[in-house]
């Protein structure tokens, strides 16, 4: 298999109007800077055959051309691109995927070869990045798009007979297998810092990055964001046409095409009219500033085995990341994030966030560009006690199903599954500890699953009742029942150890008190079945991962985040009231 390095981006280099300098390894060092121009930093390009649409711009013709004046890497979306559009629909990430993004110590309770029995907490994880690729693939495809133009994938690894990515069909579950894992790595560490650290530069320095990774061979996947949610397309050219600096895109949700993104310099706004060759189309909201527009270089994402974001650290952890889906493809959701009393609307994308906060929505759009996901990672070393609302967007009402969890390193992993119908909030208040309070609206339809250790525990959560999960003590994470009035109504131990040693999923049902007491959960346990291991795609993905070690830029800037330290006193009630 041919393998193209992507290369580091050392050096100073000048790109016409653009000062570069290389980035640095964490945010707070000095980013790309743009020299003051009247005009855009590259020359006009010429063009080159179009695409198959007529709503295709050309290709960037670059012959003649200094390569500091044009930059096209070479990729024609009529070839390198997909012939199928960006699909929603429920993903199949499993065992062998979890194994090679994180490791099989990492997700494997038990088994060996090709079998493993998940830890309940990375098969919950594993559950909701699943669902929230009902909203579209987008960031998968523009990913596994580049990564066989870049030499490290071929046609012929997915079908024998294709000669380039075009030929491939969706309906083969090897394409959309791979699709579906490079999907899932921008839910990793490694990569959210890679792009984390892209959200702080202005567009014209995100052109001016991609500019120069284009020419020395590194490979991006470029997101963009607007109030309905997030998009993630391939850069394949930056050009100048008149006074605009055009990013020029392979968009999977038209295929075949070559779109643009275009940057003003003077104003450091950029728009995108998806699907149109006319400059003055419509862009439905698909523009912006700094903050909305960002990169995520490819090396961020073969740097396996990644950290894993449900693993029990029990305190050795610096962040929480909290995930909002919803399995229905036309949900529009975000969070009202409250931190020392200010409400933070997520809903916005120009939302300015405190220090320590960092948010990415639905970069899986189909072709209605809509959100149905958001992903949180706040750091709590500089973040203390906070609260996260699920909220809507737009002015939709109708009841719709959610899908809200906390990954932090204190506590199990919590996974609230709920129908939102607009009538009261779906709070998860977090402490400084790491303690968390479900607040749920009493009409709402609730369930909630803890996952500790080798236990995954399910609880149906009644009308007018809240949850609070403390955190670890020994392997045991207390969980208490509150009524509304705040009073402990009912409380259930979960340990991360079960009597068989085997991975065990556990049904407790509540069960009120009478005459003031407290009541107790039925409780039903099952042990879990293994699941079958691919060995022969995990050699593939882990040939593919090792090929990617020989970088050595890797770049992937973002916050310094620190661990949770601290506690908080309003927590210990469920400790409290024991007696």
């Amino acid at each position: 298999m041919k393998r193209t390095t992507f290369a580091t981006r050392a050096a100073l280099v000048a790109l016409l109007g653009f000062a570069l300098t290389a980035c640095g390894s964490t945010a707070q060092e000095s980013a790309v800077v743009v020299a003051p121009t009247e005009q855009s930093v590259l020359a006009d390009s010429k063009e080159g055959s179009a695409g198959e649409s007529s709503n295709s711009y050309g290709l960037p013709d670059c012959t003649g051309q200094d390569s500091g004046s044009c930059s096209y890497a070479g990729f024609n979306p009529a070839v390198d691109g997909f012939s199928f559009e960006n699909w929603g629909g429920a993903g199949n990430l499993g065992a062998t995927d979890l194994i090679a993004m994180f490791g099989r110590k990492k997700v494997c309770a038990s088994g060996t070869g090709n079998e493993c029995v998940l830890y309940p907490a990375a098969q919950q994880w594993a559950d909701q990045v699943n669902e929230s690729m009902a909203g579209g693939h987008c960031e998968g495809m523009a990913v596994t798009s580049e990564l066989i133009h870049g030499g490290y994938l071929a046609p012929s690894d997915f079908d024998p007979a294709a000669k380039t990515t075009f030929d491939l069909a969706q309906d083969n579950p090897v394409v959309s297998g791979t699709i579906e894992y490079w999907f899932a790595t921008q839910n990793v560490e490694p990569v959210q810092r890679a792009y984390q650290a892209f959200q702080q530069k202005e567009p014209t320095q995100i052109a001016a990055e991609l500019a120069l990774g284009l020419q020395s061979g590194a490979g991006y996947t470029l997101g963009i964001y607007s109030p309905d949610g997030g998009h993630a397309v391939t850069p394949i050219a930056v050009t100048n046409e008149g006074d605009l600096i055009a990013i020029h895109v392979y968009d999977n949700n038209y295929p075949g095409t070559v779109q643009r993104i275009m940057i003003d310099p003077r104003s450091e706004q950029w728009s995108y009219g998806a699907g149109s060759t006319n400059p003055q189309a419509p862009t439905n909201g698909w523009e912006g500033g700094i903050g909305t527009i960002e990169l995520t270089p490819m090396a961020s994402r073969l740097q396996t085995p990644f950290p894993a974001p449900f693993t029990d650290k029990k305190g050795g952890g610096k962040t929480s990341q909290i995930m909002l889906t919803s399995p229905d493809p036309d949900a529009r959701l975000g969070v009202l994030l409250t931190i020392d009393g200010k409400v933070y609307d997520t809903r916005d994308a120009s939302v300015v966030l405190p220090a320590g906060v960092n948010i990415r929505s639905t970069v899986g759009s189909s072709p209605v560009l809509l959100g149905n996901w958001m992903s949180m990672t706040i750091n709590r070393d500089k973040v203390g006690p906070f609260a996260a609302e699920i909220a809507r967007q737009g002015d939709e009402t109708s009841p719709i199903p959610v899908t809200m969890s906390i990954d932090d390193p204190t506590s199990p992993r919590v996974t609230l599954r709920a129908i939102d119908d607009d009538q009261g909030a779906i709070v998860f208040d977090v402490a400084r500890d790491g303690a968390l309070d479900l607040k749920v609206a009493a009409a709402t339809s609730a369930a909630v699953n803890v996952a500790n250790g080798l236990n995954g525990a399910n609880f149906p959560l009644p009308g007018g009742v809240n949850m609070r999960v403390l955190p670890f003590d020994n392997g045991v994470a207390e969980i208490g029942f509150f009524d509304e009035d705040d009073r402990l109504i009912g409380k259930f131990p979960l340990s991360d150890e079960s009597e068989s040693g085997s991975v065990t999923e556990i049904q407790a049902e509540f069960q009120p008190g009478e005459d003031g007491e407290q009541g107790y959960f039925e409780v039903t346990e099952q042990e879990v079945a293994p699941e079958e291991v691919d060995e022969a795609e995990l050699a593939w993905l882990k040939e593919l991962n090792e090929a990617g070690e020989a970088y050595e830029g890797n770049n992937n800037s973002g916050d310094d985040n620190g661990s949770d330290t601290g506690g908080s006193d309003d927590n210990d009630k469920v400790a409290e009231e024991e007696e």
